[in-house]
């Protein structure tokens, strides 16, 4: 997965931890020598806190500015025991969507990324990476999921976790959707298709508050195109919009929200397919109805991710990847008030429907689409 950019890594093992297993911290020291590695690695088990290897030493590594230091390490295992209580609080919290367990979160801000992966339940790998990772001004607009340093160290770490799991004898729970996403992933010059996204501004239709099939649906058949759900406001100009990205084997369910409040959502959940994945006493209304209060719930879970991540990485949010076992949920940025939720149920492509929703607001930011302030 890379050839050797270092070989100044430190190995720290906290006070009051449990003793840390020798293959294990040999297999962490090795992964953040590796180029396209993260540059901080923990291991935290069950409340233990166990111990971290880092690059931290090596200021070659790091652009002039950074928030890499040696200096900060206290800053960066508060950041990553706040990140491994969230993620175990927020397991708990999507367990009414009976998706399964929350097996992979990633924070993309700015100026880094925070990850964490399960490898059993309170058993987490953690991860910080330092450096440029959203749009640069005169240039294209960078599409987030393509954003190499947090690409690569996603992968990198998603693989950590899925050989932790290999010695307990227990299979990988594919986090990102890494092993079964097309090939052209892995590099972003050749990146697969995504849905074309309408340059037409919201039709006077969308600002009905009642649920009816969208007619702004691509054709791809009638069994599509007549289980699309859409609900828009005035206040939202991605209403029409947001019907392209649907698909029953990506994203079902993608909503425009402002402050908590959602502005606009389209939905396949009356779509057949969509459904026989879906336990019975679930019915689509009711699934909708748990999404609706994801989605407004997201405003609260990134002031407290933001504010947790600000210790380790600067800079505004961008995007946060919540994975579960069946598919994941997905936030970007819009504007100072405004971003957009998506959900995908398929595990197999995780990777794809986050690419889905970069493209869209890649799109957006490049045409000088503005939200409310």
């Amino acid at each position: 997965m890379g050839d050797l950019r270092t070989s100044r890594a430190s190995v720290h093992e906290w006070t009051g931890s449990r003793s840390a297993e020798p293959v294990t911290v040999s297999t962490f020291h090795d992964y953040v020598c590796r180029r396209g590695g993260p540059h901080y690695l923990a291991k935290y088990d069950h409340g233990f806190y166990e111990f971290a290897v880092d690059v931290l030493d090596d200021p070659k590594l790091f652009s002039s500015g950074s928030d890499a230091s040696p200096d900060r390490r206290h800053f960066y295992q508060a950041a990553a025991q706040q990140l491994a209580f969230m993620m175990t609080a927020l397991d708990q919290r999507l367990s009414d969507l009976e998706t399964g367990r929350l097996i992979r979160m990633v924070l993309h801000a700015e100026r880094g990324a925070m990850f964490s992966m399960s490898v059993t339940p309170k058993n987490y790998v953690l991860a910080i990476v330092f450096g440029a990772a959203a749009a640069v001004k005169g240039r294209a607009t960078r599409v987030l999921p393509h954003v190499d340093l947090v690409r690569d160290a996603d992968r990198f770490v998603s693989g950590i976790a899925d050989g932790l799991r290999d010695r307990l004898g227990i299979p990988s729970q594919n986090p990102g959707g890494w092993k079964t996403s097309m090939p052209a992933v892995e590099a972003p010059s050749a990146a697969p298709p995504v849905p074309e996204v309408s340059s037409a501004e919201a039709s006077s239709a969308e600002a009905s508050p009642t649920e009816t099939p969208s007619p702004e649906a691509p054709a791809r058949g009638e069994a599509v195109r007549s289980a699309v759900q859409l609900r828009s406001s005035p206040l939202s100009t991605l209403g029409g919009r947001l019907p392209d990205l649907l698909s029953p084997d990506e994203l079902i369910y993608l909503a425009h929200c402002r402050t908590g409040d959602i502005l606009a959502e389209a939905d396949l959940l009356d779509h057949e397919q969509v459904i026989e994945l879906r336990p019975p006493h679930l019915p689509p209304s009711a699934m909708r109805t748990l999404y609706r209060r994801m989605a407004e719930e997201f405003a609260m879970f990134t002031r407290q991710l933001s504010q947790l991540a600000r210790q380790a990485i600067r800079g505004r949010m961008l995007r946060i990847v919540l994975d579960v076992e069946q598919g994941a949920f997905f936030y970007y940025r819009l504007g100072p008030r405004d971003y957009l939720v998506g959900v995908t149920t398929n595990q197999k492509r995780v990777s794809q429907a986050d690419q889905a929703m970069g493209e869209l607001v890649a799109g957006l930011i490049g045409a000088g689409v503005s939200f409310g302030q």
